[in-house]
C-alpha cells in the first residue's frame, strides 16, 4: 500500500510541463482531440503548426526574460562599480579654477540629456520595442527588472494593487514579445 507520502511522482518527464501548457489553453486542447480522434493530415499538421507557435512563444519569453534579466544585472553592476569610485564631498570647488561645486554638475540643465535604464540596452530592437511601451510600462519594467524588485513590492511602492502591476508587466512582455517575433523570427 503507498501512504500520501509515496503519491509524488519521483520521474517526471522533460516535457510534460511543455505539454501541460500546451494544452491548458482551451484552442490547443481542441486542435489536440479533434487530432487525436480523426488524425488525418490536415488534423496533424493543424496540431503541429499549434505546438509551434506555442513553443516560439515559449523560447522568446525565455529570451526576453533572460536578456531583460542579463541587461538589468549588468547595468546594477555598472551603477554600483561607479558609485563605488571615490567618495565625493559635494560641497567642494571642482579646482582652484572654478567656483562651481560638483553639486552644481550633478543638477541637469535643460540643455543636457539624461539618459534611462533603455539606453544600456545594446539589442537595436528590443531598444525599439521598449520605446513603444507607455511610459507606466517602462516604470514598472525598470522596478521589476533593474531594480529586482517583486509585483508586491512594486505595489506597495507605487500604491496600487499587485494584480495591476502583474498585469502591466505581463501585458509589457506580451507586446515586447510581439513586436520581436515579427522582426526577429524567420
Amino acid at each position: 500500500m503507498c501512504s500520501k507520502d509515496d503519491q509524488t511522482p519521483t520521474n517526471i518527464h522533460p516535457n510534460a510541463a511543455l505539454m501541460n501548457g500546451f494544452l491548458k489553453e482551451k484552442e490547443h486542447r481542441l486542435i489536440y482531440e479533434q487530432a487525436v480522434r480523426l488524425p488525418s493530415a490536415a488534423n496533424l499538421s493543424r496540431l503541429n503548426s499549434a505546438f509551434q507557435q506555442f513553443y516560439i512563444e515559449i523560447q522568446l519569453t525565455n529570451y526576453l526574460t533572460t536578456t531583460l534579466s542579463f541587461y538589468a544585472s549588468n547595468y546594477s553592476k555598472h551603477a554600483a562599480k561607479k558609485q563605488n569610485r571615490e567618495l565625493v564631498v559635494l560641497d567642494q570647488p571642482i579646482n582652484e579654477e572654478h567656483d562651481n561645486s560638483k553639486k552644481d554638475m550633478l543638477i541637469a540643465r535643460e540643455d543636457q540629456q539624461v539618459y534611462g535604464w533603455e539606453e544600456a540596452i545594446q539589442d537595436p530592437g528590443l531598444f525599439s520595442a521598449i520605446q513603444e511601451l507607455p511610459d507606466k510600462q517602462k516604470e514598472y519594467l525598470e522596478l521589476r527588472f533593474v531594480h529586482q524588485l517583486t509585483h508586491t513590492e512594486i505595489a506597495d511602492k507605487l500604491d496600487i494593487s499587485q494584480q495591476a502591476v502583474s498585469k502591466s508587466i505581463q501585458s509589457a512582455l506580451k507586446k515586447l514579445r510581439t513586436v520581436l517575433s515579427k522582426g526577429a523570427l524567420p
